[in-house]
């Protein structure tokens, strides 16, 4: 199968996917034409997954596909945006019909589930790598960014974390594929993260400021109190856990694409009332406070722990 084969392939899985109403010109052109709403701003983010580094070589097609488009939709989430398109790149050494099909079956699953347009992409030859870029909107002035935390502010993650991290060590992470990712284990948190789209819309106008939990809470964390100019308090003791992880690998394990947000404490019971009506579990963990920018102190019951920075790319 070639890169044209491949294309059009692509875009008889993605069927609906490749369309939508704001879609002008889709996948098969120069480039993709593509509306924004009245009074909206776009939102846009690229994240780069490499084989061997940010997913096993060997796993199957399919959950490589929609683990790609999960990591980058989970940058819209932070910013309380609605996903509207996709593009897709795919660097890979050969491209053969069995697994370039369930490839883009994976990239048509993430793409019904998060309700974005896939309208373009590449192909290139080359040592096998993901990029995916996506596209929402807000409305003008309320995007969420990693700026706006302001002392006094309480610190929020949504879900529980260290998942992901568990599921390295499974046995079958090379060999399952999305139909086999039924229930909530930790093999399904690595293959299929789910951006907090819904509640992140939500928080538009109560959050002061979020990021998603990519690289790790403890490295994650003290980019948006870097950004926001401020510094935090965390009980490790109040982190939310994944069953079978402990606190300090939850605090430094990537890969959850979970949410850390701040808003001002008078916004609790908002805050849990949405949580309610949108089935995602939010934990208080902590303050923001006034101090060296982005410095977190890290208590485990009000006794101070050493917790190091989490994943880092270089």
């Amino acid at each position: 199968m070639d890169e044209f084969d491949l294309i059009d392939t692509m875009v008889e899985i993605l069927g609906d996917v490749a369309t939508g109403t704001e879609v002008v010109v889709g996948p098969g052109d120069d480039a993709a034409v593509l509306e924004v709403p009245t009074d909206h701003q776009l939102v846009v983010s690229t994240d780069t997954l490499v084989a061997g580094r940010h997913f096993p070589a060997n796993g199957q097609a399919d959950v490589i596909g929609y683990r790609g488009m999960a990591v980058a939709t989970s940058d819209l989430a932070a910013m309380g945006a609605t996903p509207a398109y996709a593009t897709v790149a795919l660097t890979i050494e050969s491209l053969p019909e069995h697994w370039a099909r369930p490839y883009a079956a994976g990239i048509a699953w993430a793409a019904r589930d998060f309700r974005l347009a896939v309208v373009g992409g590449n192909v290139a030859r080359g040592p096998c790598s993901i990029t995916v870029t996506v596209h929402g909107h807000v409305p003008a002035g309320q995007a969420i960014t990693r700026a706006g935390a302001q002392p006094g502010d309480r610190v929020y993650v949504t879900g529980s974390l260290g998942g992901a991290s568990l599921a390295l060590a499974e046995p079958g992470l090379e060999s399952c594929g999305l139909r086999d990712l039924n229930d909530e284990t930790a093999l399904r948190r690595y293959w299929m993260p789910a951006p907090r789209l819904a509640f992140a819309q939500a928080l538009r106008g109560i959050a002061n400021a979020a990021i998603d939990i990519s690289d790790g809470l403890s490295s994650d964390l003290a980019h948006l109190c870097q950004a926001s100019g401020v510094a935090c308090r965390v009980d490790l003791a109040q982190l939310p856990l994944f069953a079978g992880c402990e606190a300090l690998a939850a605090a430094t394990s990537g890969d959850d694409y979970e949410l850390a947000f701040t808003a001002p404490a008078a916004t609790s019971e908002r805050i849990a009332s949405l949580a309610r009506q949108s089935g995602v579990a939010v934990q208080d963990i902590g303050t923001v406070s006034t101090g060296q920018s982005g410095r977190i102190e890290w208590l485990h019951d009000g006794a101070p722990v050493v917790v190091p920075r989490g994943y880092r790319h270089f």
